[in-house]
């Protein structure tokens, strides 16, 4: 047992660093990390190489949150799938873990990106519902500010009070599945620190509707 959440947990973490915006990026011969805000994320990605480009990387950055969760734990020997009670705790390690690999890479020095598409992948399987609702929060944020990072903020802090309201016994059988929340929570609004600081100073880039080329 102890050994499958060791396995578990460092493949995740693996898995979740994978930087496939840094490496997209370099296929297209720009070092991402030195365009725009710098981040790895989706969010750059777009404003860089075009929302086609910042599609799919957040498509592939969710992809890690996803296989993380539905694939690690059963390739290490788990029989547990679905996180409804307090004994399925490795595949909760399974996904914090792939979401701390994507903001802190090991392959970039630990400097990775905001961890919101990952944290996307980690939630639509283990409560699809929850992510439905949070998508329309963002969603509604960004329209209305379009600021993407605060979309982003609102809709984590929106993904505790679901998880606390949709899913049965949070504080008690899932208490683990409420903890990975609030974990997510602090760490994106962290991660956000200087979006923080910029939305305050009226520096903060908003998102344009018009689709950019390329």
């Amino acid at each position: 047992m102890i050994v499958s959440y060791i396995v578990g947990i460092i493949m995740s973490y693996l898995i979740g660093g994978i930087p496939f915006g840094y490496l997209i990026a370099v296929a297209k011969g720009i070092d991402i990390r030195k365009q725009g805000s710098g981040n790895i994320g989706a969010t750059n990605v777009g404003r860089v190489l075009g929302r086609k480009y910042g599609l799919i990387i957040f498509v592939l950055d969710m992809l890690k949150g996803f296989v993380a969760v539905f694939l690690v734990p059963v390739l290490v020997g788990s029989e547990i799938m679905f996180p409804t009670t307090s004994d399925n705790l490795l595949v909760i390690l399974c996904g914090f873990c792939a979401i701390l690999g994507h903001a802190f890479p090991m392959y970039l020095r630990f400097k990775g990106g905001k961890a919101v598409a990952t944290s996307f992948g980690v939630f639509i399987w283990l409560v699809p519902i929850s992510i439905a609702i949070v998508f329309g929060v963002w969603l509604l944020t960004v329209i209305v500010s379009r600021y993407v990072s605060l979309g982003s903020m609102i809709g984590t802090l929106a993904l505790v009070g679901v998880i606390v309201v949709v899913v049965d016994s949070p504080f008690g059988d899932n208490m683990y599945l409420t903890a990975l929340s609030v974990a997510v929570a602090i760490l994106i609004i962290v991660r956000h620190t200087s979006n923080i600081k910029r939305i305050i100073a009226g520096t903060e880039k908003k998102i344009s509707f018009r689709a950019k080329r390329g």
